[in-house]
């Protein structure tokens, strides 16, 4: 499987990814992470105030993170149906 997803925590990700998010220890948040043959295509976190989950926040990134998912797994299967 070349396309990978993680749910992880804090404790999950390593002082890059830290930086790169400026995530900071907290008991509530997650971190979806995907790699494409053992490179990071998306890395966000679900932590928000409590006041910011609501409908009108923007969200859009998930549906554009799917359809790139698909696009990677389309090419993969090219890839192994010419070989």
């Amino acid at each position: 499987m070349t396309y990978r997803v993680s749910i992880l925590d804090y404790d999950g990700l390593t002082e890059e990814e830290i930086e790169k998010m400026c995530a900071q220890e907290d008991d509530y948040a997650g971190y979806i992470k995907a790699t494409h043959k053992g490179k990071t295509v998306l890395l966000d976190s679900d932590c928000m105030e409590t006041e910011d989950a609501t409908f009108s926040r923007d969200l859009s990134w998930i549906s554009n993170a799917l359809e790139e998912a698909y696009k990677l797994g389309v090419a993969d299967g090219k890839k192994l149906k010419t070989k």
